[in-house]
């Protein structure tokens, strides 16, 4: 990304505050995820820590298609400002809970954070389109990847150097103030709701489901509807949110489970931390790179970015030296974040802005769906198989998915192949054509 482009960006006083927010709220995030451990593992043990995260990835995973719902129906704003106080009261239930007491108050904070998470990404994800102009989008959503990444090594980095000079609880108070900031940039900046008053006068007289009124069940359900529909219309959307939850199995899980367990295997202790650098340096490098990517077959270019993803396994099933494992790791994660800004930028340039908060919704469930049975299953399926054997099988099922996905017409394009056609969210009227590819 070229400094012009990022001086555009942070000249906009939205964009900064937009930004900012999205920074202190993703130091808090790695900052809570470590101080918790040290105050739930030495008092309560490791098994009631990942029950804490259990619940917390599970209510996500459930109610992150109603946070799509509000993030389309109500201020994207207002939504992620709700998220924010939700993930701050569920702080304070760590801080009273966390390390003693009954555990029920424990587990209800970790589903109030969930609840917060799950509100907050497809509000943040499809905000963006309001603070940013069309032609800055990319580099926005590099800009975005980017600083996520840094925050959560900062994060991390800020948990650790807390850690040693004042105890868990005191630490945890300090995300306090990082909420706080974060919820007072979303305060100020107030986007307005992307419904329109035809949008809604439509909604409220299409009949049937709607019938239920702006907070009804019943329209809440034909609103998650509507998103659903919007994605299946689409083949090559549908087809890479498939994709995305094929590879949750193949490369997420082993990255998560299996790599710190090879690298600190056959290279020592302190093997994995190289390893974790080496990706995060990739992944920073991957996201600033997609954002200087001009080209008229985007999605071709973010499929041959995906592709050495399969050095992992690789690496997984073949003893290679440590600077090979890393290497591996760093162009993996670089082609990860490269995708993402690729494909991010195209569902905001496709799907019309009262239905993007769903969309969202959509793909991160898709990536999400997968994920806990992959984390329990893989050590099972390699303690079964052995790790060659299954490594081998990922990287063949990452290498057939990720160019798989190309036969999909509008695929290679990231953009529906047809020129002009109806949407259905904008049906109910029967007024408006929306023009894609």
């Amino acid at each position: 990304m070229s400094q012009p482009e990022i001086r555009a960006l942070l000249r906009s006083r939205q964009y900064l505050a937009f930004w900012l927010g999205q920074v202190t709220s993703t130091v808090g995030n790695q900052l809570t995820v470590v101080v918790l451990a040290a105050m739930v593992v030495p008092d309560r043990g490791p098994g009631t820590f990942g029950l804490v995260l259990a619940v917390e990835s599970a209510v996500i995973g459930v109610l992150l298609l109603v946070g799509g719902v509000f993030a389309d129906r109500y201020s994207r704003s207002a939504v992620m400002a709700v998220a924010d106080v939700l993930r701050l009261v569920g702080i304070v239930g760590f801080f009273l809970f966390a390390s003693h007491g009954p555990l029920g108050p424990l587990l209800v904070a970790a589903a109030l954070t969930g609840a917060g998470a799950a509100l907050y990404d497809p509000a943040h994800r499809a905000a963006l389109a309001q603070v940013v102009p069309e032609e800055l989008r990319q580099q926005a959503y590099a800009l975005d990847a980017s600083t996520k990444r840094l925050g959560s090594m900062g994060g991390a980095l800020l948990a650790g150097v807390l850690l040693a000079g004042i105890a868990p609880p005191k630490a945890l108070l300090v995300d306090v103030v990082t909420f706080a900031i974060s919820l007072a940039t979303l305060v100020w900046l107030r986007l307005p709701p992307v419904r329109t008053a035809l949008d809604a006068a439509d909604a409220g007289g299409a009949g049937g489901a709607r019938d239920a009124g702006p907070g009804g069940l019943r329209a809440m359900l034909a609103e998650a509807r509507e998103g659903l529909v919007e994605v299946r219309q689409r083949p090559w959307v549908s087809a890479l949110m498939l994709q995305g939850t094929v590879q949750v199995f193949f490369f997420f899980a082993p990255n998560y489970i299996l790599v710190p367990i090879v690298s600190q295997s056959r290279y020592g202790v302190a093997a994995f931390g190289w390893v974790s650098a080496a990706t995060l340096a990739g992944s920073v490098v991957g996201s600033l790179l997609a954002a200087r990517v001009s080209v008229a077959r985007p999605g071709l270019w973010a499929m041959h970015a995906l592709a050495p993803c399969v050095l992992t396994p690789v690496c997984l099933a073949v003893d290679v030296p440590l600077s090979v494992f890393c290497a591996a790791g760093a162009a993996g994660s670089a082609g990860i974040s490269c995708f993402m800004v690729l494909w991010y930028s195209s569902l905001q340039r496709e799907f019309p802005e009262q239905v993007q908060g769903r969309v969202f919704a959509l793909e991160g469930m898709a990536g999400f769906a997968l994920q806990p049975v992959a984390l329990a299953v893989t050590p099972l399926i390699v303690r079964f198989i052995g790790m060659a054997p299954f490594a081998t099988v990922a990287a063949v099922v990452l290498f057939v998915s990720t160019y798989g996905v190309l036969a999909v017409p509008g695929t290679d394009r990231f953009a529906t192949p047809v020129r002009t056609r109806e949407t259905p969210v904008l049906a109910a009227a029967g007024k408006e054509k929306v023009t894609c590819g």
